[in-house]
């Protein structure tokens, strides 16, 4: 509401007699009931539907039977702009296109760039029209995110808020959108009102035009984090059919989901015939509950979780080829890693290149080709850090771009659906710029960032945001950075030992005080010496742009500023940690106060940034809080008391004969 209000009032003050600041939008009766939504969920207290062309400017919305389906072509004249479109996808699209036309960007879902005075900038007038066809989100509301209370705690304010996020995805050119089911649903007091919950934003979607889809998940021995599970029989008495059919009639049953994605952990494995016959008797139950609705299934990456079938060696998530072939296989990948460079060790994988040949080999055997990579990790890797990583952009368009080009061996790519895991700290543009690149992929990055942000940042910043994601391209994923300048908990730690790895592993102070990488450390110094600079530099050149006051120019100084804080604390920690090894005691103790000095910095940007949020309720995303995730606290929580940080200090210090316990920044 206060963006409502506030656009509502600058137009007043601005607009003026003539009303250059009055949008109003006619429309083929067709379209004209989901662009009413549109326009009620546009924060614009300008932009009114109406019947009849009215002063200011005019946007008309023409059904148009040349225009392919969710296509659509403007035309300019003056102040007018005519959308043709020839569906309710593309009608939308084409609505969004010429407000964005006008200064609006849809960067956040609760929280567009709305112009003070929307002033009209040419557009083309080509027919536009998706070059993959489902192209969406998948919210993993396994986590405490924004889309986690939007999709999962039924509430009046939550349907506004996923009414907010369905309408967000509509105006950056998707038509997909999943979330994912908790087993607390299991229990019959909260059964019910998600049941009712669910069922409306399921219709608003499909009124909008957005095919809707759920994750579940198959094994209850592999579900680590509170799924919704169809099997948790660990005796092997319980016919897996039996189980299936006791749990999917709970997701199915009066519950019009388009595509069901079926999920099977991470780290353990189920035997491989077993794997194969159960996920064929959930495409044969579902077929049988709910004709025609698709059934996906993940494939996970993991490059020990090998298995041996059919006379193959093969990851086990592979083994998802084995079954029918009407399920669709949703290749993933991790992180800001793509399928064509290293993957740094990402899940003990050197890179994701047999995920690309699997993707690959779909889509030269005509199936749909479908690939889920990640616009954030969240847990103590990116934005819980936190970091700011404009690097997911560069390789979401690095893999779209690879996978479509003509020299390539066949086909395009079907399905492009982004892993997504909190929007603050700049996270809301991996997921834009992404997923418009899989309506229409930019010329290079430079556009990707300059569209998203020049209007109000000017094209000096895009180029300074480029100039981030190269850099961290070529020093945290290509020189292998990753491991030191992200967080690491005490259950990281844990799985090391049980030789259970997620992102990239790193030489720690306890291994260095044992003796152990200081090779690699020493090696390591330097790079990230280099990186620093680099990222000062890239502080400073920013510094020097005439940037407006607002929460987009805030939100992105801060995430400069904290990037370049945090690669000097680590390495100020590591030169403490080697200092002390060495019996220099001067110089482990200035290094260690360097870095107590740098996390006192790092405080206040932290603390701005959490009093700033683009989420309108506050500090739900920062704070402990009550919810059905396995997670007690937001996904900034640990951003905000820098827990990965204060527990890196306490570690160095309780080496130096320090008496601190470091967190273990898990619960």
């Amino acid at each position: 509401m206060r963006a409502v209000a506030l656009a509502f009032f600058l137009c007043i003050a601005a607009c003026g007699d003539n009303l250059r600041g009055q949008i109003v939008i006619t429309s083929d009766p067709a379209f004209e009931p989901q662009l009413r939504s549109f326009v009620e969920l546009t924060p614009y207290g300008g932009i009114t539907m109406g019947t009849d062309p009215d002063d200011g400017y005019q946007i008309a919305v023409v059904d148009d039977p040349a225009i392919p389906l969710e296509g659509y072509r403007i035309e300019t004249e003056g102040e007018l702009m005519r959308v043709h479109a020839h569906d309710v996808l593309g009608a939308q699209y084409g609505v969004a296109i010429a407000l964005e036309s006008l200064g609006f960007r849809f960067r956040h879902p609760f929280d567009p760039l709305v112009p003070k005075v929307p002033q009209l900038v040419a557009t083309d007038s080509n027919v536009h029209q998706p070059t993959i066809r489902v192209r969406g989100l998948h919210l993993h509301t396994l986590h405490p995110t924004e889309g986690y209370f939007a999709f999962w705690e039924p509430s009046p304010g939550s349907k506004n808020d996923a009414h907010r996020i369905i309408d967000w995805v509509v105006k950056n050119r998707g038509n997909y959108l999943q979330w994912v089911a908790l087993d607390d649903i299991l229990k019959p007091d909260r059964y019910e009102p998600w049941k009712a919950f669910t069922r409306e934003l399921i219709d608003y979607a499909h009124f909008r035009g957005i095919r809707v889809g759920l994750g579940i998940q198959l094994f209850g021995q592999s579900n680590l984090q509170l799924a919704f599970d169809l099997s948790d029989d660990r005796t092997g008495t319980v016919p897996i059919a039996q189980e299936i059919a006791a749990r999917l009639p709970i997701v199915t049953k009066d519950l019009p989901f388009d595509a069901l994605e079926l999920s099977f952990g991470e780290f353990f494995n189920a035997e491989p015939q077993t794997f194969v016959d159960s996920v064929n008797e959930v495409y044969r139950q579902l077929q049988g509950l709910a004709p025609g609705t698709e059934l996906r299934g993940v494939i996970h990456v993991g490059a020990e979780q090998k298995v041996q079938f059919m006379g193959e060696e093969l990851i086990y998530y592979f083994l998802i080829k084995f079954t029918d072939p009407a399920i669709i296989r949703d290749v993933h990948t991790v992180m800001f890693y793509n399928l064509f460079e290293p993957a740094g060790g990402a899940y003990q994988s050197e890179n994701f290149h047999e995920h690309r040949d699997f993707l690959r080999a779909e889509m030269c055997a005509g199936r749909k080709g479908a690939y889920k990579p990640e616009t954030a990790y969240w847990v103590a890797f990116d934005n819980s850090v936190p970091q700011f990583f404009p690097l997911y952009v560069q390789s979401r368009l690095h893999d779209l771009e690879k996978l479509q080009e003509p020299e390539g061996p066949c086909g395009t790519l079907d399905q492009h659906l982004l892993f997504s895991s909190g929007w603050d700290w700049g996270y809301w543009l991996n997921d834009v710029a992404s997923l418009r690149a899989s309506y229409e992929l930019p010329a290079n990055l430079n556009e990707a960032f300059a569209y998203e942000l020049a209007p109000d940042l000017g094209p000096k910043a895009a180029a300074v945001v480029e100039a981030m994601s190269t850099l961290q391209h070529d020093r945290v994923m290509i020189d292998k950075l990753t491991g030191y300048i992200v967080g690491r908990d005490s259950v990281i730690d844990l799985g090391r030992n049980l030789d259970i790895i997620s992102q990239p592993d790193r030489i720690t102070f306890d291994q260095l005080a044992a003796g152990m990488g200081r090779a690699e450390v020493e090696g390591m110094l330097p790079v990230l010496d280099s990186y620093a600079d680099e990222l000062e530099a890239l502080e400073r050149e920013l510094g020097t742009l005439s940037l407006p006051s607002s929460r987009w120019a805030r939100e992105l100084r801060d995430g400069f500023a904290i990037n370049t804080i945090r690669a000097r604390f680590v390495e100020a920690t590591y030169d403490a940690s080697l200092a002390h090894i060495d019996g220099d005691t001067a110089r482990a103790k200035q290094r260690f106060e360097d870095a107590k000095k740098l996390i006192a910095k790092a405080r206040p940007v932290v603390k701005s940034r959490h009093a700033d949020l683009h989420d309108t309720h506050l500090r739900r995303t920062v704070d402990k809080t009550s919810n059905q995730t396995f997670y007690q606290f937001g996904y900034l929580y640990f951003a905000d008391n820098l827990c990965y940080w204060q527990r890196e200090l306490d570690q160095v210090d309780q080496q130096m004969g320090g008496t601190a316990i470091p967190a273990s920044c898990f619960f």
